[in-house]
């Protein structure tokens, strides 16, 4: 897996292109979030309505993450294109609503610790005693609950995007049978840690270049530059290259539970009940029985068809009876003038 993981972003038939447009918006929204936190804290008035602005190009990389996931699940090789933008831009937002849901836990421990470590600086009138044992342990299990779901976030959330790409539902995706069921998954953990170790080890190979680049920057600026520049965007490429690989792991590690779960019903057709020939002489008897009446007109009787054989006339029977007659005639006269 680890193979065709890191062959993954350059197996498309587009390949160049996608791995450039996926570096320059990766790269355009990390300078656009250091400089929206910036403006936040110099101009929060003009910050804050450019957050959705900010925040576009990353949905658009999320979604087509999502995608890269649904490669993997789809045991594709290669990497999807950067095509339907409008598509990308819904995934990528229905990615980051689930990001939001799984995270809920996370920021009521991080609120809990918050508040009381807020109450423990203020120290209000009246916090000591009971109120401060309370605070402590309030920061206690807020820390630790935080500590602790964050690890589970790491874990359950690329199985809930797992499910997601599968289905391209949010509801399923916040299932927690169809997440669990992924999650507890050998094949999945396997997908996991590939997957972790593939976006790990990305800063530890771009972090020795930039130590470099600072290095030559202190001999000659330009050269510092030219390679801080450099090294930028190799981790750039880099980075998204490794996210793109740890997407599709995710994907094949999840693809068996997925396509056991998610399959559709088999239809199995019935061995009992009428056969096709049967139903075809039901439906030709129904038709003679139901066949309209035929009108006469002797009187304006309704007759219906007569299948049986006609029977024999009255004329027939008495020409067979003299013709029997005249035979038992003519033997009666041979056998008296034998006689004679």
């Amino acid at each position: 897996m680890l193979s065709e993981a890191l062959r993954v972003p350059y197996r498309a038939t587009d390949a160049t292109g996608t791995l450039l447009v996926g570096t320059v918006l990766t790269g355009v929204t990390a300078i656009a979030a250091i400089g929206w936190l910036a403006l936040l804290a110099v101009e929060p008035r003009i910050g804050a309505p450019v957050t959705p602005i900010v925040f576009l190009l990353s949905l658009v990389v999320r979604g087509y993450l999502v995608r890269v996931v649904g490669a993997g699940i789809s045991d594709r090789s290669e990497a999807p294109s950067f095509v339907r933008w409008g598509s990308l831009l819904r995934d990528g937002a229905t990615s980051g609503g689930l990001s939001v849901i799984y995270a809920l836990p996370a920021a009521v421990f991080f609120g809990l610790a918050a508040g009381a470590v807020v109450a423990t600086v203020i120290d209000p009138p009246g916090f000591a005693g009971l109120p401060r044992v309370l605070a402590a342990v309030a920061m206690l299990i807020g820390g630790f609950g935080l500590l602790c779901y964050l690890l589970v976030y790491l874990y359950l959330r690329p199985a809930a995007q797992a499910v997601l790409a599968a289905t391209g539902s949010l509801r399923a995706a916040v299932d927690p049978r169809r997440v669990f069921a992924v999650a507890l998954s050998g094949t999945y953990l396997n997908g996991w840690l590939l997957a972790i170790g593939l976006v790990t080890v990305g800063p530890v190979l771009v972090t020795p270049l930039g130590v470099l680049a600072g290095v030559a920057g202190l001999y000659d600026p330009a050269l510092g530059l030219i390679g801080g520049l450099g090294t930028l965007l190799g981790g750039v490429i880099v980075l998204f290259s490794l996210r793109m690989s740890a997407a599709w792991a995710i994907g094949r590690g999840a693809a068996t539970v997925l396509a056991t779960d998610l399959a559709p019903p088999v239809v199995v057709t019935p061995l009992s009940g009428p056969s096709p020939l049967d139903t075809g002489v039901s439906a030709r008897t129904a038709e003679v029985d139901t066949s309209p009446t035929q009108q006469h007109p002797d009187g304006g009787a309704d007759r219906s068809i007569d299948l049986d054989p006609p029977e024999p006339t009255q004329s027939a029977s008495a020409s067979g009876d003299d013709t029997r007659d005249e035979s038992t005639a003519d033997a009666f006269e041979w056998s008296r003038l034998d006689s004679d």
